[in-house]
């Protein structure tokens, strides 16, 4: 056995391994990448083996009724993985599966609440008037009352551009704090362990889950936890192009980009650390994939193997 445990990302990697197998949708190029990717690391066949001892209780009849495009799809969605990774692991007391079970939290939202799916951006008016952006994958909750406006970004990414309204303030919260609108523009982005926020225009005041406050001015970018701030820095500027489905990077890792392209891709990206750690800039179609794939193969050294059309994987040549 290993010496070091698997991390969150291996275990996810190998729960969407083993629900697609399990599922009888796999072709030989993927069993063959399957086991390319297990034997790469001697963690990864621990757990596979692990989930191999529970994997009765997945039902796996359900898995071979769906079509296998739905299949995929599903596994992409945070529930699809909490189900698999609750009927498997958690059955054969691989304790540590407990945080990512949590950290891939139900996808339920209440009435109030707006998600968007792969590949999907939304546009809208919110009932004061301001203007909301979401990018894809991503839930967010309103609440609007006679004493504040409130989005609550459970997930994903938002932009708004506020109306000023001078009885209630304009507040996004995330689960590392909250952030208050002294301005009108700007974007919060919600990822594992922190909060980043862009300021576009004016200023919005930050405050952690701690009680730590700090303001940034348009033109700045601050990295926050809920313990502090962890970063102040320039904006690069092209931090919102995506409303405009680009992603524009500049100085970013690949490994960067390719989590960004997840978002718009229905299947699974697999990038190898050496492919994960070069550093590139340009501007890529959101909207296009396939594209994009193309021209960072085009960019950088990296080889892009297609093993089925929802399976990709990069590695440095």
């Amino acid at each position: 056995m290993s010496t070091n445990p698997p991390d969150e990302a291996m275990i996810d990697e190998a729960a969407q391994w083993m629900a697609l197998l399990q599922s009888g949708h796999a072709s030989a190029q993927e069993h063959h990448a399957f086991r390319r990717w297990r034997e790469g690391d001697p963690r990864r066949a621990e757990v596979i083996n692990m989930m191999g001892s529970g994997v009765s209780a997945l039902g796996n009849d359900d898995l071979r009724r769906m079509p296998r495009e739905s299949l995929l799809h599903t596994l992409n969605a945070p529930s699809g993985r909490r189900r698999f990774l609750r009927n498997t692991l958690a059955l054969v007391g691989f304790v540590s599966c407990a945080s990512l079970v949590t950290r891939l939290s139900d996808t339920w939202l209440p009435s109030d609440g707006l998600r968007t799916g792969t590949g999907e951006r939304l546009n809208l008016t919110l009932e004061d008037g301001s203007a909301l952006s979401l990018d894809a994958r991503s839930k967010v909750i309103t609440h609007f009352d006679a004493r504040q406006r409130l989005l609550a970004l459970l997930d994903g990414k938002l932009l708004v551009d506020v109306v000023k309204d001078p009885l209630r303030p304009f507040i996004v919260e995330t689960e590392h704090g909250r952030m208050r609108a002294l301005g009108t523009r700007f974007q919060v982005q919600q990822g594992d362990g922190q909060t980043q926020i862009t300021m576009l225009h004016s200023q919005v005041e930050i405050t952690t889950r701690s009680g730590a406050v700090q303001v940034i001015n348009a033109g700045q970018k601050a990295t926050f936890n809920a313990q502090g701030i962890l970063k102040l820095e320039a904006a690069s500027g092209g931090e919102a192009a995506w409303t405009q489905g680009l992603l524009e990077v500049r100085d970013r890792s690949l490994g960067e980009v390719v989590d960004a392209l997840r978002d718009y891709r229905r299947g699974i990206i697999r990038i190898s650390p050496e492919a994960a750690s070069l550093r590139l800039s340009g501007i890529f179609p959101l909207d296009d994939s396939q594209r994009a794939l193309q021209l960072l193969a085009q960019s950088l050294p990296v080889q892009v193997d297609y093993h089925s059309p929802y399976w990709v994987s990069i590695e440095r040549r």
